[in-house]
């Protein structure tokens, strides 16, 4: 389980450098894609093999803050490498993997109290459809950071070197809608299976947790609603974006972190 860790938090962090240094040196895209593709696939398949290592261990799907985020941070490497494909001259990964080495560093030394393990098909699929939506709704966050950024230096007639080479704004700002509606069905079909488990919200320690995802839930339906009805953009859509994901890290990694790190 070490090894697989350690290997795919590496290759991640590998990859990323190598994005970052073709970012900003401008290199051609032909001696990038195939080492990077390569890399990444590697990366991967250590870090799901950590993911399948962890849940023999526990004998079925770990609950724990550090397990479930390993999982959650594999789907955001794995939509990115695939975005990757679309963005090359701003490859998410640049991003994104650091990030999820990070998740892996944490994972391995600072093991979490051991939070039960499910063992239930059927809600295993509500928590991987939830987890896919955290992933989307992360990818979309970060991209709103960036569009802030860019949006900005364009108002101001300033565009830094770096800035200069992200794709076009209405590029990046399709893109980002393109997540949050994608990341915005995952989040309804997770909170429409979740409430078919539903027994007792107060003994199972889920009321903070549904009515957070429920208040993002709103918060996405809204912001989709206002870019249909009056073409919502830019900083509307920025600060819509961050609220409702702000929400969303409360209801699941807020109460996790609580639950096993504070209260235990």
């Amino acid at each position: 389980m070490a090894i697989a860790n350690s290997l795919a938090f590496l290759l991640y962090l590998c990859c990323g450098a190598i994005l970052i240094r073709h970012f900003v040196q401008r290199a051609t895209q032909s001696t990038l894609l195939l080492p990077i593709g390569l890399l990444t696939t590697i990366a991967l398949v250590f870090h799901a093999s950590d993911i399948a290592f962890t849940m023999q261990a526990a004998g079925g799907w770990d609950l724990g803050l550090f397990s479930t985020l390993s999982i959650a941070t594999w789907l955001m490497a794995f939509i990115a490498f695939l975005l990757g494909l679309k963005f090359t001259k701003a490859h998410p990964g640049m991003i994104i993997y650091p990030l999820v080495a990070l998740s892996l560093m944490l994972k391995q030394s600072l093991p979490s109290e051991h939070a039960g393990v499910l063992n239930n098909p059927a809600l295993e699929w509500h928590i991987l459809l939830s987890l896919v939506a955290y992933s989307l709704f992360t990818l979309a966050a970060l991209q709103a950071l960036i569009l802030a950024i860019q949006e900005q230096q364009l108002r101001q007639r300033h565009l830094a070197g770096l800035i200069r080479q992200l794709p076009p704004l209405q590029s990046m700002e399709s893109a980002l809608f393109q997540l949050i509606t994608a990341g915005f069905s995952f989040l309804t079909l997770g909170l429409f299976t979740g409430l078919l488990f539903l027994e007792d919200i107060f003994a199972q320690h889920l009321l903070h947790k549904t009515v957070l995802s429920l208040i993002a839930w709103c918060v996405f339906a809204t912001l989709l609603w206002g870019r249909q009805q009056y073409g919502w953009r830019g900083k509307t859509a920025i600060k819509w974006t961050l609220i409702g994901f702000s929400f969303l890290v409360l209801s699941y990694l807020g109460s996790k972190f609580v639950l096993e790190f504070i209260l235990k």
